[in-house]
């Protein structure tokens, strides 16, 4: 939104572990340094943790890109797997044969490819990300993994990354063996005030067009204390405080921009739908708010200083003015639609926060799976940043729509949709889970079963705010934007994945060749798709969508 404004080619405080935009702060220093060390002298485990936002994905990209070629790698970073899964992953990464079911010829298989490497001269090594996940058995199977050695040191050097019940999990008593194997550990901490300003800085100057210091002393300050020094918090605060200057026309985030941002961000009252900073909006709302005024100071006048009306007086509310309406059913504007009781009751009989996370368990578990989320979740108040953790921790991605009904429906998943109810601060979450007819099928409340409730489209988009977050699964792990910036085994899976669906003439190989992108062009044309060759989610979800074999929830009958 405010890319243009401040002459940004991308936005410089997104929430993805772009290494492009790898920070070195002293603690991420040091860890690289540890990292280094330890593939340099073989060792055999190294663990490095660190809390929620600290950077600890990102640092993994960014040590791994500057790998050079004489180190082979296999990256797990949704390490929620059992122990026959992980080898299979494992092996998956490091390109050698993966289909067997038992442990023992997955083990010997990677052990060949671990010799035939180190004959050879080179490095190999297993990096696992978020490895809190593991179960205790799988940390064991690591262990074992570790057994692999010659006369002259380990065939597999480990690296696990994770929050500190990482720590926690492997300093208990019956993971003692594995912690005696560990050699190196390091411990991430927050950014300190300077650095803080040194990274926001260092953010701004990659994505900028011009140059030029976009915040202020007291902004920095404001900035670090709500954070703490965590980048992940680091880049909401930018963000929004971005977002506010936009809204505000200002060149720069002043601190009372930056203090207005971080107050929205703790009351909870200012997440993706609830923006009026926006210039339209904002005009509607004090439109609104003078009529209604009016209205209010006529009807305090006596009647014979009221003026002259040769007709009834119309009084004007933001339920019936047509510049505030919501969409009818058709999805034009026009009049608001008529809600019922029961579906205003049914909104304001849920909770803000234990709607959201129970929301995105229902959508999760469509997918026959038993999700786990940690109730610390409930703490953050950035809803995009809460649902691309919560689904990361249980393999699953988060597609982000927004003002696009149309799409939503197009994608055919499960979807959780807020809602801001009459008189509510903070929204409501539901789980859209069945479109029949001219009928929405809702599930929402506490506990196991929840609560069902029907409305129509009308009804629907009378307290939805336009955002829509859609849990997918990425199958085949199919990684990046093809071609942009994947690597060359999902160009192959992709191509694999069209064979399946109909499109015989695609060769199988590495290269991403004009066959495959006329392909992804006539998919993307015939889902109301942008039309552009690239893959992205959008269509890996709609690829995914007619690979039949694949148990995909789907919320109509019409799966294509």
């Amino acid at each position: 939104m405010y890319n243009d404004f401040f002459g940004f080619k991308e936005g410089p405080f997104q929430l993805v572990p772009n290494p492009g935009y790898f920070f070195l702060g002293r603690s991420h220093e040091e860890a690289i340094a540890h990292l280094n060390y330890a593939i340099a002298h073989g060792d055999g485990f190294v663990e490095i943790t660190g809390e929620v936002g600290t950077g600890k994905t990102t640092l993994c990209r960014a040590f791994l890109e500057d790998l050079d070629e004489n180190t082979e790698v296999a990256y797990i970073f949704n390490p929620r797997l059992n122990s026959i899964e992980l080898l299979r992953s494992i092996n998956d990464e490091f390109g050698v044969d993966s289909t067997a079911d038992n442990v023992k010829t997955l083990i010997d298989t990677l052990n060949a490819f671990l010799i035939e490497k180190k004959a050879r001269g080179k490095n190999a090594l297993l990096l696992i990300d978020e490895a809190q996940n593991l179960d205790k058995d799988v940390l064991e199977q690591l262990r074992l993994l570790s057994n692999l050695e010659t006369n002259t040191g380990k065939l597999l050097q480990m690296i696990l990354v994770g929050q500190p019940e990482l720590r926690k999990m492997l300093d208990s008593y019956e993971l003692r063996q594995l912690r005696q194997r560990i050699t190196l550990s390091w411990q991430l901490t927050p950014l300190g005030r300077h650095e803080t300003r040194d990274y926001i800085r260092h953010r701004v100057k990659i994505a900028s067009l011009k140059s030029g210091d976009m915040f202020t002393e007291s902004a920095y300050r404001l900035i670090y204390k709500y954070s703490g020094g965590i980048p992940r918090l680091i880049n909401i605060a930018c963000d929004r405080a971005l977002l506010a200057a936009y809204g505000f026309n200002r060149p720069k985030v002043t601190g009372g921009i930056a203090g207005t941002a971080i107050k929205e961000l703790k009351t909870g009252r200012e997440s993706s739908f609830h923006k009026i900073i926006n210039g339209k909006m904002l005009t509607v709302f004090l439109a609104l708010l003078c009529l209604a005024l009016m209205g209010v100071l006529l009807f305090q006048i006596p009647t014979a200083f009221r003026p002259e009306s040769t007709g009834k007086m119309e009084t004007v509310d933001s339920a019936s003015s047509h510049a505030s309406s919501p969409p009818d059913a058709t999805g034009k504007p026009g009049l608001a639609a008529k809600t019922s009781a029961k579906w205003i009751d049914f909104l304001g009989n849920l909770t803000g926060r234990s709607s959201r996370l129970s929301a995105l368990k229902t959508a999760m578990s469509l997918w026959e799976t038993t999700p786990v989320l940690n109730r610390y979740l409930d703490d953050m108040d950035d809803d995009s940043a809460f649902f691309q953790l919560a689904a990361a921790q249980n393999n699953f991605y988060i597609l982000t729509v927004t003002n696009d009904w149309d799409l939503v429906k197009r994608l055919n998943l499960p979807a959780v949709l807020p809602f801001l109810p009459p008189g509510a601060l903070s929204p409501r979450y539901l789980t859209l889970i069945e479109i029949t007819g001219n009928e929405l099928v809702f599930k929402g409340g506490e506990g196991e079963t929840g609560e069902i409730i029907r409305v129509s489209p009308g009804e629907m988009k009378s307290y939805w705010p336009g955002v829509a977050y859609i849990p997918w699964k990425d199958f085949l792990n199919c990684r990046g934007d093809i071609p942009l910036d994947a690597p060359k085994e999902s160009v192959l899976t992709l191509k694999m994945l069209l064979r399946d669906i109909g499109f015989a003439g695609i060769k199988l190989d590495h290269v991403y060749d004009d066959a495959a992108r006329k392909a992804v062009e006539q998919i993307q044309e015939a889902h109301g798709i942008v039309v552009d060759g690239i893959v992205g989610a959008r269509t890996k979800i709609v690829i995914y969508n007619q690979k039949k074999e694949l148990k995909i929830p789907h919320i109509t009958l019409n799966k294509n």
